[in-house]
């Protein structure tokens, strides 16, 4: 079937709606490449909406990159999500493959806010694509401190919900070693405050938040959140070769300010597209001018 792009806009009162596929992957499996325990936040929502069975693939994802640095992620986010994939699609010898990866940081929008933002993808090598959707969390416990040993560590435990949150310890400065994991009982956290101090140049050791999926509650939420949004995601089909995965590939921006006349960072569109062949379509989400108050020029 030859696909035609697609660049007819539409209005906001009357928005694309692609059709449901009926439960595409129903009876499959798939494979979930995870050493933290993402399976039990991702699967439920993909069996549910698309009769998915999720089975976890024991692999080390870990290759690819660590969230404590011994291992830099050298791909981006969807490429190395993809990799885990196809990783657990090579140990469980499947054609289907599902992986999460997360990336903590400031958020775009508020950046004295700490996100988490969750990817989630599926690789279906017989149909040769890739469907991925992503989810943003602003409630994330994380902390980042300088401490020396025997110093009060009640309000650094406390902010960081700590035992529920394990955390990480190393040398505040010098060298990158020991970095003591997945600590979460009072006795082993001063023990490596202690040995990280004295390997750290200026007698100081750093403690944060251990950040990996199994051991930072805040973060799973946001991972389910992003299954529910691919699964979604993959029930709807291409208005033009019906295959899984329509949604949306990129957003416009540039709504006028309805005083000065100037493009505002508001979205002003989002374009909708398939994975499997080029069909676009473009959905209007903002009729008529911008509040002023969301103007740089207006309301700096």
């Amino acid at each position: 079937m030859t696909c035609m792009t697609r660049s007819n806009e539409l209005k906001a009162e009357d928005p694309p709606v692609p059709p449901s596929l009926p439960l595409p992957y129903a009876g499959a499996v798939a494979a979930m490449a995870t050493k933290h325990d993402k399976t039990v936040l991702v699967g439920p929502a993909l069996t549910e909406a698309l009769g998915l069975a999720v089975i976890e693939a024991v692999v080390d994802t870990d290759v690819l990159g660590t969230f404590t640095g011994e291992i830099a992620r050298v791909g981006s986010p969807l490429k190395t999500a993809v990799a885990k994939a196809r990783m657990g699609m090579v140990a469980a010898g499947l054609t289907l493959g599902i992986a999460s990866e997360g990336t903590i940081g400031p958020s775009r929008a508020m950046p004295f806010l700490r996100a988490a933002r969750e990817l989630v993808v599926l690789v279906d090598d017989e149909r040769g694509i890739v469907v991925a959707e992503t989810e943003v969390g602003y409630d994330l416990v994380a902390i980042g401190v300088d401490v020396r040993a025997g110093e009060d560590m009640t309000v650094h435990l406390e902010r960081g919900e700590f035992p529920e949150h394990a955390l990480v310890v190393r040398p505040a400065t010098g060298g990158s070693t020991p970095v003591c994991k997945a600590i979460r009982d009072l006795d082993t956290l001063h023990r490596a405050i202690e040995l990280c101090c004295d390997a750290s140049d200026n007698g100081r050791a750093r403690v944060e938040t251990d950040l990996r999926a199994h051991l930072c509650p805040s973060r799973r939420p946001v991972i389910a959140r992003a299954a529910r949004r691919l699964a979604k995601r993959i029930a709807t089909a291409c208005p033009d070769c019906s295959s899984p995965g329509f949604g949306i590939v990129r957003f416009e921006i540039g709504v006028p300010c309805d005083w000065c006349g100037r493009d505002t960072e508001m979205v002003r569109e989002h374009v909708l597209g398939c994975v499997a062949c080029r069909a676009e379509v473009v959905e209007r989400v903002a009729l008529g001018a911008a509040d002023p108050g969301q103007c740089a020029w207006c309301n700096p």
